[in-house]
């Protein structure tokens, strides 16, 4: 280290955060929309119905789910039931009911099913009012820990790499920054390089125990697949030496906790044994408090290990470690089935649901998942001055050579594609839901198909396009795509924002509202561009051939200055 210490750090800070900086950028930024995937999937299927402070009470809708079940014959040779309710909860919007088929493969798992049921009748709704297959929320949430169009194992592996090069540019970069704190009152507008760094600083503090903590819980998320040898070495290799590890850690998950030498028996060979359903759901209530707190209901048969319950499980929970409060019953004795907390109580536990919970913020009040938001935006922006940095540093270097390198070329062109290309490919992702016919086949494939062909062309129109007219152009793209996204609402759904205003769901409108947001952003951004577009390539240009003019002005009066002597 002949360059000393904090010097190594900057260096090791500059190209952790550059060699996989498009990946964090793409990680971070539909990680942020996950923070609101329900909320997204909702708008994504106007179809539903708006929220409603008016729910129908639990007894009733369980009274309806429980007699399709008991009547459907699909459902009657299932190994699970499950019941949704519709409450007034976040993401509690469907009144629905599950069953889970027998595996045809012995390793594997039977066929999901599931029936969204209307209210008055019980029945499953009708088609004209299903709400459209879409890709929603969830599918950007997916992508920021498996990517997509590879391999799931492969996914999260690839992330996990880019996230682990993230925490030692976070580290790296406090120690590279002796004065940050310093810096983080410091900002310098028009100063080209210096502001940009100015803003990396302020940026990076501003939320920096956040972007620890997301990077840090985000590794310990899949600690088993990126350390796969620690439960081999205790338990033992092959399937059925996981399934005991994990059995262990959750002893009353019934997935995890079943005799395999017995089969078990279909719901519709046991049902006519159970007690009646009514009494535990009144039990469940006055334990709770109340009604509307229920938002799931299963039923498991004979599990070998356990005998055939029911549970229970709360809407939402205020505790930031990731547990569902549930009450468990015996279907054949209706008595209530203690629970074994154990492992739920130790400290290795306590402190990893506890740091998975944080990542998630699943417990977060409006006002909280509002901030998680905020910090994910600004987490986005860090990564993506990062890496503008490093080609504003680099730029005039590569002008005065009249002539810019492959490598910091492709920098260049990449920066334009993801940092003004994704939001882009994303704001088309929601215009395909809307475009895209609602019985298209495998119309939420070509939902996600739409983004990724967006980003693919934003890429191929960087690398066409001089630098700064690319960046101006899909920006400001971006930044009409996502205003025009209320006004498209608008066009084709009653499910506008005027509409959604007027009934009080303002967990709808915020979508609307901040689509505006990001389009206002992607503006503003469009602009300083545009005005700085002369300063950014052709200035140091200037600067050069008046510097050569000069040099050659001086050497002629030289000149002159000899042949007069």
């Amino acid at each position: 280290m002949k360059e000393g210490f904090r010097q190594s750090m900057a260096w090791l800070h500059t190209w952790t955060g550059l060699v996989v900086g498009w990946v964090l950028f793409f990680v971070f930024l539909t990680g942020t929309a996950g923070y609101v995937q329900i909320e997204l999937t909702r708008w994504m299927q106007p179809e539903k119905a708006l929220q409603s402070s008016v729910i129908v009470p639990e007894n009733e809708q369980m009274h309806k789910a429980y007699n399709y079940l008991k009547n459907n014959p699909d459902a009657q040779n299932a190994e699970h039931w499950g019941i949704n309710l519709l409450t007034n909860q976040r993401g509690a919007d469907d009144f629905a009911v599950n069953w889970t088929s027998p595996a045809k493969e012995e390793g594997k798992r039977g066929k999901y099913n599931k029936e969204v049921l209307d209210l008055s009748s019980g029945q499953p709704v009708s088609e004209q009012i299903q709400p459209r297959e879409t890709g929603g929320g969830f599918t950007l949430y997916r992508m920021h820990y498996a990517l997509h169009y590879i391999p799931y194992d492969w996914g999260i592996r690839i992330v996990g790499i880019c996230t682990m090069f993230m925490f030692v540019a976070i580290i790296s970069g406090i120690i590279t920054h002796k004065k940050i704190f310093k810096d983080f009152f410091t900002f310098r507008p028009a100063k080209g390089q210096r502001s940009w760094l100015d803003a990396h600083n302020v940026i990076s503090v501003i939320a920096l125990p956040f972007y620890i903590m997301i990077t840090y819980s985000g590794l310990i998320f899949f600690a088993n697949a990126y350390m796969p040898l620690g439960v081999p070495m205790v338990y033992g290799s092959g399937e059925k030496n996981t399934e005991r590890y994990y059995a262990e850690l959750y002893p009353t998950n019934s997935r995890f906790n079943k005799n395999d030498s017995a089969v078990p028996p279909t719901m519709g060979e046991i049902q006519q044994k159970f007690v009646p359903i009514q009494p535990l759901l009144a039990k469940v209530q006055t334990e709770w408090g109340g009604t509307q707190k229920i938002s799931q209901i299963n039923f498991y048969p004979d599990q070998g290990k356990t005998p055939a319950k029911i549970e229970f499980y709360q809407t939402g929970s205020d505790s930031i470690a990731r547990k569902r409060t549930s009450l468990s019953f015996d279907l054949y004795t209706g008595q209530k089935i203690l629970q074994d907390q154990s492992n739920q109580d130790k400290a290795p536990m306590v402190f990893g649901t506890t740091v998975l919970g944080l990542h998630e913020g699943l417990f977060a009040s409006p006002l909280l998942r509002i901030l998680y938001v905020l910090t994910g935006v600004l987490g986005t922006a860090m990564i993506a001055t990062g890496l503008v940095l490093w080609t504003v540093k680099r730029r005039p270097k590569q002008l005065k050579a009249d002539r810019m390198s492959f490598g910091h070329s492709l920098v260049e062109r990449l920066n334009i594609a993801m940092i003004a290309g994704l939001p882009l490919a994303i704001a088309v992702y929601f215009w395909a839901n809307r475009l895209i016919p609602a019985d298209f086949v495998n119309r939420a494939n070509w939902e996600v198909h739409s983004l990724y062909i967006t980003l693919l062309f934003s890429f191929l129109y960087a690398l066409s396009r001089p630098i700064v007219r690319a960046w101006i152009e899909i920006l400001g793209l971006a930044a009409l795509a996502y205003l025009s996204l209320p006004l498209l609402n608008f066009i084709t759904t009653d499910r506008h924002l005027g509409v959604s205003l007027l009934h009080q769901d303002y967990a709808l409108a915020s979508i609307d509202i901040g689509f505006i947001g990001i389009g206002l952003i992607l503006a503003w951004a469009t602009y300083k561009v545009w005005r700085k577009r002369d300063s950014i390539l052709k200035l140091p240009v200037k600067k050069a051939k008046k510097q050569l003019a000069l040099k050659t002005e001086n050497s002629t009066e030289l000149q002159g200055s000899k042949e007069l002597s």
